[in-house]
């Protein structure tokens, strides 16, 4: 195989959205592993909705912004709470743009729920409660699409590490084979370890490899206290 430009650990909302982005670059050479089949990530077990201000007044992103630091006591990182509240429509247009599907009341308005923490209606679902596999459908088509090389039922084992930069990872294929998958930049889209717990509602394939994989090359983890244990 061809060295990558970018290769994506993970097929969930994070990676699957920096897969198709990327591949959207002329000339991008992208590929993205998973050690199960490329829908089969936590994204799908999602029931919750998705929370970004798509109405006018008098919602606004400040008053997102107050919430979510109001409900964080404090813990929050400001310049991230920003990015979320401000880049959240986009991101929800652009899934929108790809083909997913989100609840709509019979004028074709997107219905917007009221929940815990939020002071105004802007929780967008899809199906009911299925948000996470409508979510997880849209985008893997939409990277099916691409020319992104999809490596499936692969197994990251480490991150290869040359000249003091990371040069792709060393992986079990699906047939058992050892091999290297060579790429001048890796994004690790992992997700979490609920797994490592013996009480948790994540799926099997939740067992924190990503970052034990960056750990072992020197890596930095914050905030693996917060663990999610229920996907929603």
């Amino acid at each position: 195989m061809e060295v990558l430009d970018l290769l994506v650990l993970g097929s969930g909302v994070a990676g699957l959205s920096a897969a198709v982005r990327a591949a959207d670059v002329h000339g991008m050479r992208v590929g993205v592993l998973t050690k199960a089949e490329l829908h089969q990530a936590t994204t799908r077990w999602a029931q919750g909705g998705v929370a970004a201000v798509l109405g006018g007044d008098p919602d606004s992103t400040d008053l997102h912004l107050a919430d979510t630091l109001g409900a964080g006591a404090g813990l929050c990182d400001l310049d991230a709470v920003r990015v979320l509240v401000d880049e959240g429509p986009v991101r929800v247009n652009e899934l929108i743009a790809l083909g997913a599907m989100f609840d709509q009341d019979e004028g074709g308005q997107y219905l917007l729920a009221r929940e815990g923490g939020h002071s105004h209606p802007r929780i967008l679902h899809a199906g009911g409660a299925a948000t996470g596999v409508e979510v997880e459908r849209a985008l893997v088509e939409a990277v099916q699409k691409t020319a992104a090389v999809l490596l499936e039922r692969t197994f990251a084992l480490d991150l290869l590490v040359e000249g003091g930069r990371c040069a792709g990872v060393t992986a079990i294929d699906e047939h058992g084979e050892r091999i290297e998958v060579r790429a001048r930049n890796v994004l690790l889209a992992t997700g979490g370890g609920g797994q490592l717990f013996s009480v948790t509602t994540n799926p099997l394939e939740a067992t924190g490899d990503g970052m034990a994989m960056a750990l072992r090359v020197g890596a930095a983890l914050a905030d693996v206290e917060f663990v999610q244990f229920h996907p929603t």
